[in-house]
């Protein structure tokens, strides 16, 4: 990865090896991990690398948990589930939630622990990635392995996640998951084993070069040792330092140093006792240098008021600096007083300059925001009138076909061109006729009125396969006189984001034209799909299709329909206006040639989720 680094060009690629190499060194090295951690988070944030971001934040989230330092830690964790949200990363939600669930747990706050915990859970099943899982297992059973109600369960998810990293040979897992089973096998009273199992697990980490899981299992060693009144407890508890300091994990190790201090200072052992002064007294320098860098003041509470005391012979030279650090600081006082001085006669020079030009700028900032006003009343004005034009042709569209068939039925009836019983069974049509053309005519005036005083789109859930069967409903005689069969497949609980009537338009057009243009005897077909929240309804026919010329500006205003069986219909301007309602319900509306006969019209809209 660091070969990569020196030859990559590419600042995405650059930024997600740094991140990679911050993650390797998080349990290795700690200022390592730092310094690929600020370096990365400088180049996402200036390239807008929003996944990189979210992934630095997280890793900053660790460095600062293992710097003792829960606020800053806590912060970018929240920043970091904030950007994993806004991308839809499941496995950065579940890790952050993972490491939420375990800071509210040492916070004391377990019903927000258990929320955390609880949610990444749920995530990780869905997904199936077994080391995803194995790190919500692990970490489940840390925050439930003190509460009875659900330790049989966290003790359960513990195996299996142990089984699982050992699956996948995530060794981190292993060891981390192994070291958890060993303070389970020590809390039932299997002492031997548990102890064996660590020290397993640490040569294996120190071998792998995991510095910290090494320095865990070290710890552990040392409280077992403790609890049993051990001697050899010492050994470890500086085996704990040693790898701390190593690693970079000081403020971890920090509470062991100081009660080597505290041990050392009561027997009297004053080179032992010097040393770890010394060693508590370079930890706090470092701590120090680290808090101009963002970081917050935890590590106080682990200094004492004995070595405060042994720390005393340091405050007399550091107070000898600061003495002469503030003689250095009055002199640069005064100099800055002056150059004050040469400022305040600059801005009152300047200031004369200014406000004759802020005069001018004023006078022209209100000219443009007039004629940005009179724009926006024109565009408003011009959106308006073509609506209106759109709202004559909708209903001349709508009711050019049904008043023609009435007025041909009256002309035939007329003329006595009829017996009584074909007589009577014209009037039936003609009486669903009319009821279906006033049904029409009173849907399309409600919904004019609520448009007279503009466009407002308010979508509301609709039912495709409803509104196409009564769509159909309409056509029921030209489909009888051409013995087309409908053959409609969308699922009746589909429903998508539309406003009722422009889509009926929709619907009531292409319908219209797939029946106007279908040979006798032939099919149409109606469906639906869903994908990535977007529903698709497609009308097919098996008539001659469209001329490539007409396809090309089929939804354009200077459609050319010669050369076409579809021209004898003039079906363009109602194919632009049900573009145009389309385009305002946010929207598509496409047509094709199928490959062996025929054209299919789609629409989408936006799917109603459930």
């Amino acid at each position: 990865m660091k070969h990569a680094l020196a030859v990559t060009q590419d600042s995405v690629v650059y930024s997600r090896i740094l991140i990679a190499l911050a993650q390797k060194y998080q349990n290795r090295q700690l200022d390592t991990c730092f310094q690929y951690l600020t370096t990365a988070r400088g180049i996402t944030k200036r390239i807008g690398f929003k996944w990189g971001e979210a992934e630095v934040y997280r890793g900053l989230g660790g460095y600062y948990a293992y710097r003792d330092n829960s606020y800053l830690s806590f912060r970018f964790y929240l920043d970091a589930l904030k950007l994993y949200r806004e991308l839809n990363d499941s496995t950065g939600i579940i890790l952050v939630n993972i490491k939420l669930g375990v800071y509210q747990h040492y916070q004391g706050q377990q019903a927000e622990a258990a929320q955390y915990i609880k949610q990444a859970l749920a995530m990780a099943m869905r997904m199936r990635n077994d080391s995803v899982m194995s790190a919500v297992m692990a970490n489940y059973f840390f925050i439930y392995r003190k509460d009875t109600a659900h330790q049989a369960l966290a003790s359960q998810y513990l195996e299996n996640g142990y089984q699982l990293a050992i699956k996948g040979g995530h060794t981190r897992m292993i060891i981390y998951t192994g070291l958890l089973k060993a303070d389970e096998m020590y809390d039932k009273g299997d002492t031997a084993r548990a102890v064996a199992k660590v020290n397993e697990l640490v040569r294996i980490a120190l071998k792998k070069g995991f510095l910290y899981h090494a320095l865990y299992g070290y710890a552990q060693l040392a409280d077992y040792a403790i609890q049993r009144r051990r001697a050899d407890s010492v050994i470890y508890q500086k085996e704990v330092i040693r790898l701390g300091l190593q690693g970079g994990y000081r403020e971890i190790v920090l509470p062991e140093v100081a009660r080597f201090y505290r041990y050392y200072e009561l027997r009297h052992q004053s080179r032992e006792a010097d040393y770890y002064a010394d060693l508590m007294a370079d930890i706090t320098e470092q701590y120090e240098q680290s808090r101009s860098q963002g970081e917050q003041d935890y590590m106080d509470y682990y200094l004492q008021e004995a070595t405060l005391r042994q720390l005393q012979l340091q405050h007399d030279f550091q107070q000898q600096q600061l003495d002469r650090k503030s003689l250095e600081a009055r002199s640069r006082y005064m100099v800055i007083v002056c150059l004050v001085l040469l400022l305040i006669l600059l801005i009152l020079l300047l200031a004369d300059i200014n406000r004759s030009h802020r005069s001018s700028c004023r006078n022209a900032r209100r000219l443009r925001e007039l004629n940005k006003h009179i724009t926006e009343q024109n565009t408003l004005l011009c959106t308006h009138d073509d609506f209106k034009n759109k709202l004559i042709s909708l209903i001349a569209h709508d009711f050019r076909s049904p008043l023609a068939q009435i007025i041909q039925i009256t002309d035939y009836l007329q003329q006595g061109a009829f017996t009584m019983a074909e007589a009577a069974i014209l009037f039936r049509r003609l009486e669903g006729n009319a009821e279906n053309t006033l049904q029409i005519f009173e849907n399309i005036l409600r919904w004019i009125r609520t448009q007279l005083s503009g466009f407002v789109y308010q979508p509301l859930p609709c039912s495709p396969a409803d509104l196409i069967q009564e769509a159909l409903s309409t056509l029921q005689d030209e489909i009888l006189g051409k013995q087309v069969q409908a053959l409609i497949t969308v699922p009746r609980d589909l429903q998508v984001w539309a406003d009722r009537e422009m889509l009926q338009f929709v619907h009531r057009n292409l319908l219209h034209n797939a029946v106007k243009f279908s040979p006798p005897q032939s099919t149409i077909t109606v469906t639906a799909q869903v994908d990535n929240d977007v529903v698709t309804v497609s009308v097919a026919d098996e008539g001659t299709g469209i001329t490539p010329v007409m396809l090309d500006r089929l939804f354009e205003f200077k459609t050319d329909k010669k050369g076409t069986k579809q021209s004898k219909g003039g079906a363009g301007v109602a194919l632009i206006i049900c573009k145009d309602f389309m385009d305002k319900m946010s929207g598509t509306i496409t047509a094709v040639n199928r490959s062996d006969k025929g054209c299919k019209f789609s629409y989408t809209l936006p799917w109603v989720k459930k």
